[in-house]
C-alpha cells in the first residue's frame, strides 16, 4: 500500500515515523547584507519556541546554546504560519514595526537523526522580513546581531537550521548576498 503524507487520524494517514515539523523562520537582513542571527541561552521562553529541545540530552543542549539560529519557532496546532511569524517578531525579537517582503515554503524529507532508519519531514515557512528596529539584548539570547552572509557556514547553526543557507544563497534575485 502506498502511504501519502496528509493530515488525519494517524491510524488512517501516514506521518513519517521519524517525525514531522512545521516551522517559520524570519530572515532579516541589514543594509550591508548581513543576516540577523541569534544565539540562545537557557530561558523558559524556549519551551514554547523550540519544544523539540525537551527531548535533547544535556550535551545536545550545550551545543544548541553555542550555535546560531534564525529567529524562528514551530507553528502551533491550528495556527496560521503568518500568526507564527508575528509571534517570532513580537515575542522573540520584540519588533513591533516590521513588514513581510515575501515568503516561500520549503520542505525537506530526509533520514531522521533522532530515529535511525526512519525518515523525517520538515515544512519550513520562510518569511523575508524588513524592519528598521534595532536588535536589542534579550534575556533569552546570549547574542543577537547581523552577521555577514559570506562568513556563515551550515555548521555554525543549531537544530539543522544551517541548511537554509544554501537556499538563501541560490535566490534568483540574490537579495541575501
Amino acid at each position: 500500500m502506498t502511504e501519502f503524507g496528509f493530515f488525519g487520524p494517524t491510524e488512517r494517514h501516514f506521518i513519517p515515523h521519524g517525525g514531522f515539523c512545521i516551522s517559520v523562520f524570519g530572515i532579516l537582513r541589514s543594509m550591508d547584507g548581513g543576516l540577523l542571527v541569534v544565539r540562545p541561552k537557557k530561558h523558559p521562553k524556549w519551551e514554547e519556541w523550540a519544544p523539540n529541545w525537551r527531548i535533547y540530552d544535556e550535551a545536545s543542549m550545550e551545543m544548541e546554546f553555542k550555535k546560531w539560529r534564525f529567529p524562528s519557532t514551530y507553528v502551533k496546532m491550528g495556527e496560521h504560519p503568518q500568526d507564527a511569524i508575528a509571534r517570532v517578531m513580537k515575542d522573540q525579537l520584540e519588533f513591533d514595526d516590521y513588514s513581510v517582503e515575501y515568503s516561500e515554503l520549503l520542505n525537506y524529507y530526509y533520514p531522521s537523526r533522532r530515529y535511525p532508519g526512519n525518515m523525517h519531514w520538515d515544512y519550513c515557512f520562510i518569511y523575508y522580513v524588513k524592519s528598521n528596529a534595532t536588535p536589542k539584548p534579550k534575556p533569552w539570547f546570549s547574542e543577537i546581531r547581523y552577521v555577514s552572509f559570506q562568513v556563515l557556514k551550515e555548521g555554525d547553526f543549531g537544530s539543522a537550521q544551517g541548511a537554509l543557507l544554501e537556499v538563501l544563497s541560490t535566490k534568483p534575485n540574490q537579495r541575501m548576498l
